[in-house]
């Protein structure tokens, strides 16, 4: 292992020095746009934040943010924002290497050393070697500087950047995925890129670090985190730093040069226009939101997916994961900055202004495709909104093919999506056809619903048939559901209906009362009305069961003890019931035609408690079945008078009857309430 070289002390003055010096060779004379320079701070809630401003690249040093300065950006923009949409020039591109981390190839070594194991495979392979290279105090990063060229040749770029990251490597360090077409000047390239990529890979390269936007630290700058300078590496000073030209040092790293890629164009607009043109073309739809059956549909699952597999993004991959499934979730359902947020910045391990500061382009993204604007693409429109392949988000989030089995990746599949089972595309064409449909899941969920609700007439007294009715189902249906619901197994807290009904009324609040909610009853039927205690009871089909459920009170769970209910019998057919709550009335009258007698009770006073509510029936059923029947009379002989106008009835029979002795001092009593005194 290569030893560190020993830190240079160096004052304020030298190191401010250094510092304007790396930024001065980043945004020579002659440049257009204005340059980012700040530093990395905290704020109030402890997030890591860049603070700082644009300036004019000839008052740099004039600027009170160059005082504390750290970073400066690569490229110059428009304006004062620091964002890829207001790109004005692109200056220099950059490789960064984390190589300071557990478990990769060079872990501890020296920057020095580290440096010339990749100037030596660059060379090898034929690369244009960096312009310098930059010792950040804990990693290193490389840097080609270039001429200014235009914001418009970012595509050119992003080319750069691809053709040095190379694609995705496997375990075996071959690329997972595999070109559609054959091509001898790319199998060329890839042979002699393959062991550059493979030790860029082991040496920590950092493949996100390709946006417009990104900062580099500069040189003369303390390193927070290790407390160690950022120091040039191989050189005296920047002047002696090789300068490219955007355009040569793209020819020399891409396969392919500039004018091969023209006359290639030229090739295929030739063969193009030999074929017959169509006079009727079909005109080009623009691509909207997927919907719940497009591309996203998977691309969003598998991101959750691989989220939930890894338990939490890496660190360094928390902002990416957020704002890729945040671009997914608006092509599927839309949204807004606010909400993605809020919904994704818990499940990545980051605070909600962290994620709301990432969201900020597909936010200004989404409101343009609200307003129903398009970007067109390659001659096809399109939505504003990021339209990345699953090959690209595979290749940013580094998915291995092992991690894509464990998680069930369909979508995020390296090398391709990995096709569905028949079963599986039957079942997403259908869900396609009618979204709406009843699972047989779903079937068998309500089947054992209904088969509860049966279940419990049945226990109740009611036939077969009147609990097929009740539900809606068959006589073989119903059964065929109480059977399912019998063998269902039971969740717990749920007490089974034998047991429920076994010992006595059901009151509202009670466990047995939830139980019997939770089984899908309805506490109202064509049949019979289950009614609160406050109303009374209601016999169901004249069984020695009675259920006591009131929906819109909530009572306790432990009902208090009652107090005794207390009787006055006026006379046989005449009672007053008194309980700790409420006063009933009963009286027995005989039908005048004499088919028999009924009951008439109602309450008199107050608001009974369920329990009161019990006690006073029981006492009413006891008063009721007291009475002995009176015995028949003898048909008379219809009145004259009565006879002549066809009028026929029978009167009732005059008896005596036994009077209980009255309370006096309650007589007393209720007079002088009723008097007032």
């Amino acid at each position: 292992m290569a030893t560190t070289h020993p830190q240079p002390t160096l004052c304020d003055a030298t190191r401010a020095m250094l510092r304007a010096a790396h930024v001065a060779w980043l945004h020579p004379k002659g440049g257009v746009g204005r340059v980012w320079i700040g530093r990395k701070g905290v704020d109030a809630e402890g997030d890591e934040i860049f603070e700082g401003e644009t300036v004019d690249p000839a008052a740099v040093t004039l600027s009170p943010a160059f005082a504390n300065a750290d970073y400066s950006s690569l490229n110059t923009f428009w304006g004062r924002r620091r964002s890829g949409e207001c790109l004005k020039s692109v200056g220099s591109t950059i490789l960064d290497f984390d190589y300071n981390k557990a478990g990769l190839r060079f872990d501890g070594w020296a920057p020095e050393a580290v440096r010339d194991v990749l100037v030596e495979a660059m060379a090898e392979a034929g690369v244009p070697l960096p312009s310098i290279w930059v010792a950040t105090g804990r990693n290193l990063q490389a840097t080609y500087g270039c001429d200014g060229v235009k914001a418009a040749a970012w595509a050119r770029v992003e080319a750069i950047y691809d053709a040095l990251h190379g694609p995705d490597l496997a375990t075996n360090g071959l690329p997972k995925a595999k070109r559609k077409r054959d091509d001898a000047v790319l199998d060329a390239f890839e042979a002699r890129m393959l062991p550059v990529w493979r030790l860029f890979r082991d040496a920590g390269l950092d493949r996100v670090c390709r946006d417009g936007a990104r900062v580099v630290r500069l040189v003369g700058s303390v390193n927070a985190k290790s407390g160690v300078m950022a120091r040039l590496l191989g050189l005296s000073s920047f002047g002696d730093a090789v300068r490219y030209d955007f355009h040569a040092l793209a020819d020399a790293i891409l396969p392919l040069s500039r004018a091969e890629i023209l006359e290639r164009r030229r090739v295929r607009a030739e063969a193009k226009a030999a074929v017959p043109a169509n006079d009727n073309p079909a005109p080009a739809k623009p691509r909207r939101h997927a919907g719940p059956t497009g591309r996203w549909t998977g691309i969003l699952r598998d991101l959750h997916a691989w989220r939930d597999g890894m338990g939490a993004p890496p660190v360094g991959m928390r902002e990416l994961w957020i704002f890729l499934t945040a671009n997914a979730t608006a092509h599927v359902r839309g949204g807004c900055r606010e909400d993605w947020a809020a919904e994704l910045a818990p499940l990545a391990g980051l605070s909600e202004r962290e994620a709301f500061r990432a969201l900020g382009t597909l936010d200004r993204r989404q409101r343009r495709h609200e307003a129903g604007e398009t970007d067109e693409h390659k001659g096809v429109e399109q939505s504003p909104l990021y339209n990345y392949s699953a090959a690209t988000i595979v290749d940013l989030l580094d998915v291995q093919v092992e991690q894509a089995e464990a998680f069930g990746l369909r979508a995020l599949f390296p090398g391709g999506g990995k096709a569905l089972t028949p079963a599986e595309r039957q079942r997403a064409s259908r869900d396609a056809r009618n979204p709406d449909r009843v699972t047989r899941s779903g079937q068998v969920e309500d089947r054992i619903t209904d088969g509860g609700i049966a279940r419990l007439w049945k226990l109740a007294g009611l036939s077969l048939d009147r609990c097929a009715q009740i539900v809606g189902r068959s006589r073989s249906g119903v059964a065929k559901a109480i059977a399912e619901a019998e063998a269902a197994p039971r969740e717990p807290g749920v007490i089974p209906l034998d047991e429920m009904f076994s010992t006595g009324p059901v009151f509202a609040g009670s466990p047995e009362a939830e139980a019997l909610v939770s089984t899908g009853f309805e506490t109202t039927t064509p049949s019979t009305t289950i009614v609160d205690a406050s109303d009374g009871f209601s016999a169901v089909h004249d069984t020695s069961r009675y259920i006591v459920v009131s929906a819109s009170r909530e009572l306790p769970v432990t009902l208090p003890e009652p107090e005794p209910v207390r009787v006055t019998r006026v006379t046989p057919f005449h009672a007053v019931v008194e309980t700790a709550s409420a006063v009933w009335t009963w009286t027995q009258t005989e039908d005048v035609w004499g088919r028999g007698r009924f009951d008439t009770w109602f309450l008199e006073a107050g608001t009974p408690t369920p329990a009161d509510a019990a006690m006073a029936e029981a006492a009413r059923r006891e008063l009721a079945g007291s009475v002995v029947a009176a015995p028949r009379r003898a048909r008379r002989a219809p009145i004259a008078s009565k006879a002549r106008h066809g009028v026929r009835g029978r009167l009732g029979a005059s008896r005596p009857l036994p009077v209980t002795a009255a309370d006096r001092q309650r007589e007393v009593d209720l007079y002088r309430e009723a008097s007032g005194g």
